[in-house]
């Protein structure tokens, strides 16, 4: 886990102003009035990060067909965090959960996303706590 200790709200508040073309892992829907369309692979590993705690694994479905996955997070505490949830068109729907514990390895699939997101949320946080700081 990173050293910081900063809230969930602050990092999920980190996140949600990082969120990018270049983090999603879906380029194709990603739109600015969607921002976290694609985002949950590299997000919950994010979260993880700070707060440890389990990866949940959903499958999406559109009717009977499975058209893809969702990752979320379960605290400690057994918390559930969905940092992405909005990103879901109207008729999508997450079914059958199953929840991990994070593989002690980088992301096979996009990992330099996950690079590139985790720094500018490292970033963000640090800003963030330079300024509080600084009013203090």
């Amino acid at each position: 886990m990173v050293s910081m200790n900063p809230s969930l709200d602050e990092v999920l508040k980190a996140l949600r102003d990082s969120w990018s073309l270049e983090s999603t892992e879906e380029p194709e829907n990603w739109t600015p009035s969607n921002p976290s369309r694609g985002q949950c692979g590299v997000s919950s590993l994010i979260i993880n990060d700070y707060f440890g705690g389990k990866l949940v694994l959903w499958k999406v479905y559109v009717g009977e067909e499975q058209v893809g996955f969702h990752y979320s997070n379960e605290l400690p505490d057994g918390t559930p965090i969905d940092s992405t949830a909005e990103q879901f068109w109207e008729n999508e729907e997450l079914k059958e959960p199953s929840s991990f514990e994070r593989p002690n390895r980088p992301p096979k699939n996009g990992a330099d996303r996950y690079l590139i997101l985790s720094s500018l949320v490292r970033s963000k946080l640090e800003s963030n706590r330079v300024k509080a700081e600084t009013a203090a």
